[in-house]
């Protein structure tokens, strides 16, 4: 439907204004983009190419910016400490001056390291043993609807699935039968001793009133373990994850719905799964928020199934595909 939708809107001599984080469709569909960013709108005429070539000059430009204020910032200061301080007007103005240019500085700098995107670092999986998740032979419908027919799979180290198909075809079925959730019609599917999963599910997120975005993760872990003698704490990991410091102590219930998806997410990555099951993971989620998790998901060494509607980001991030056809048909693409 997305594929149909785009040629359709392609083929319009009509004026289009759509608000979307599906980079293929500002790709082949958009010729001019507007990107709101702290208040200021900044428009640039081509797709999405032409948006990442020219935002990162934009940035790059806006570092040099940065490196210039630091320099001045070095050389006001030198000025506010030789002052003689009998010159009473000219020592004040000076350090107003300082004042002004040392606030500035550091609101720029915070809000370029506030949007790196550095989660980078590999975290330390669960040991994962010899038999991970095998499917024999499975048979699953609801009445006349098949969802799975005679379907066999063994999951292997570091695999990485889509699951891909029509909405209501089975696929959020499929993964809860993967996990026990949902009874089997017959067949067999047996995990390993070893299996820890982790799932990110499709669900309104409501967090209580009370409980603070930091309480939220130590919760669930005090800290995220990346090595067997290294760990982050709590406040690192919502750091990596696009939640500043400021932010942290702010009432969970009080963020956007992007904000509490991104923040639900990494809760299921703080519970340190070695199998990682994301159904629809980056709805609601803006560009920036899906380059951290991409930027996890590629470091991530355990088995790892998604269910998107995103291509972009399908497409970067897993292997092969299982493509669900409809009347119990599913397809293995590679």
């Amino acid at each position: 439907m997305i594929e149909r939708l785009e040629n359709y809107l392609r083929a319009q001599n009509m004026t289009l204004l759509l608000v979307t984080h599906d980079r293929y469709f500002l790709e082949r569909v958009c010729d001019s983009i507007f990107e709101l960013d702290r208040g200021k709108l900044h428009i640039y005429p081509g797709n999405y190419s032409y948006f990442l070539e020219k935002k990162a000059e934009r940035e790059e430009h806006e570092a040099i910016h940065v490196h210039n204020m630091k320099k001045l910032r070095r050389e006001e200061l030198e000025r506010v400490r030789k002052a003689p301080r009998a010159r009473g007007k000219k020592s004040v103005f000076r350090e107003d001056r300082f004042g002004d240019i040392q606030d500035a500085y550091h609101t720029k700098k915070a809000v370029m390291e506030a949007e790196k995107v550095s989660f980078e670092i590999a975290m330390k999986e669960r040991r994962l043993g010899a038999k991970i998740l095998k499917l024999h032979n499975v048979c699953k419908s609801f009445g006349d609807k098949k969802i799975v027919t005679n379907f066999s799979h063994e999951f292997k180290h570091k695999e990485r699935l889509g699951i891909i198909g029509k909405n209501g075809v089975g696929k959020t079925t499929f993964i809860h039968m993967l996990m026990d959730l949902e009874p089997i019609d017959s067949g067999s599917i047996r995990t390993g001793e070893t299996v820890h999963f982790g799932h990110y599910q499709q669900k309104d997120i409501i967090f209580p009133e009370t409980k603070k975005v930091i309480d939220v993760v130590r919760d669930v872990n005090e800290y995220l373990y990346i090595s067997a003698d290294e760990r982050i704490s709590a406040s690192q990991a919502l750091e990596m994850f696009l939640f500043p410091a400021t932010q942290q102590h702010t009432f969970a219930h009080k963020l956007s719905g992007g904000e509490k998806r991104r923040l639900h997410l990494l809760t299921v990555l703080m519970r340190n799964p070695n199998f990682l099951i994301l159904d629809e993971p980056t709805n609601d989620l803006d560009l920036l928020s899906i380059g951290v998790l991409e930027n996890f998901l590629l470091h991530y060494q355990g088995c790892l199934i998604v269910i998107s509607h995103d291509r972009f980001f399908m497409d970067k991030i897993v292997d092969h595909l299982f493509v669900f056809k409809g009347d119990g048909v599913i397809e293995d693409f590679w």
